[in-house]
């Protein structure tokens, strides 16, 4: 879990590579992963923002070795007044004897890339949650 902002103005497009990892302690295998990204609160400020959040093998967004993205985003007018957020849901579940293995300290990110409205600051707050076991414990179908 974590949030993101991201400025007014350019540059359009601002990756953060590397935002989170976790370092496993012993050789394992993904059987899933599940992320959500929300925007914190609407913000009165003109412009369209969003937020992209990937799990991947790579601590660089965007690479071979993703697993899993997801992306939220909102929009605001002042004239005629309105708004729209949209909550980014995104979900992955292997079939039986499908895994991505991860050896002992080999490493998990977050990463995430996203643009800032015209005015203000733009947040998102995220969760991402890894489905596991140890190595050679799944059982598969016969």
């Amino acid at each position: 879990m974590g949030t993101v902002a991201y400025d007014s103005g350019p540059p359009p497009d601002i990756g953060f590579n590397a935002i989170d990892s976790w370092l496993a302690q012993e050789d394992i295998e993904v059987l899933g992963a599940a992320i959500t990204v929300v925007p914190d609160s609407p913000s009165e400020n003109d412009g369209y923002t969003w937020c992209a959040i990937e799990l991947s093998q790579v601590g660089i967004y965007g690479q071979d070795g993703a697993i899993l993205q997801a992306v939220a985003m909102e929009g605001w007018n002042t004239t005629p007044a309105g708004i729209s957020v949209a909550v980014g849901n995104m979900s992955v579940s292997f079939p039986d004897g499908e895994v991505i293995p991860v050896r002992e300290e080999g490493i998990l990110y977050i990463n995430s890339r996203g643009y800032g409205k015209s005015a203000g600051q733009s947040g998102y707050s995220y969760s991402v949650t890894v489905y596991y076991t140890k190595k050679g414990t799944r059982r598969t179908r016969a």
